[in-house]
């Protein structure tokens, strides 16, 4: 995975333009995530073998927690999410500063490829960054 690709998902379809222009600046393709393929691992979205799957995944820590699962009856996350993969910190920072002075402004969730969110699904990548989301949310409201 020699090239950045950011996953968008929960995009429609003017914002996921916008999303698309902008990652121009950071050389990236944007992939959308359809509602049909998010069981999907981020791994298997992106193309990766299972073999390569396996060895970044072998990258994260031995006591690293797997996705903790969706807890039964819990909503759909409809809120739009970005995983940026194949990014270092500074293409990163570039893309986010863009997307806050362009016409996006901001997307509530954001996550960066990890050794240990490759093998999750979709749903459990949304589920946990909301979690994070909202945690945050209510440490900085105080």
């Amino acid at each position: 995975m020699a090239y950045r690709t950011v996953l968008a998902v929960n995009f429609g379809t003017d914002r996921l333009r916008l999303l698309k222009h902008v990652s121009l600046i950071a050389q990236a393709n944007v992939k959308a995530v359809t509602e049909e393929e998010k069981n999907k691992t981020v791994g298997e979205l992106l193309g990766l073998t299972e073999e390569e799957v396996a060895e970044i995944h072998g990258l994260g820590q031995e006591s690293a927690e797997e996705g903790q699962g969706i807890p039964e009856g819990t909503e759909p996350v409809t809120q739009e999410a970005i995983i940026l993969c194949g990014f270092d910190r500074a293409a990163a920072h570039e893309l986010l500063e863009a997307i806050k002075r362009g016409k996006l402004k901001h997307i509530p969730l954001k996550a960066m490829l990890t050794p240990n969110n490759i093998t999750w699904n979709i749903y459990t990548v949304l589920y946990e960054l909301r979690q994070e989301h909202e945690y945050f949310r209510q440490v900085n409201s105080k």
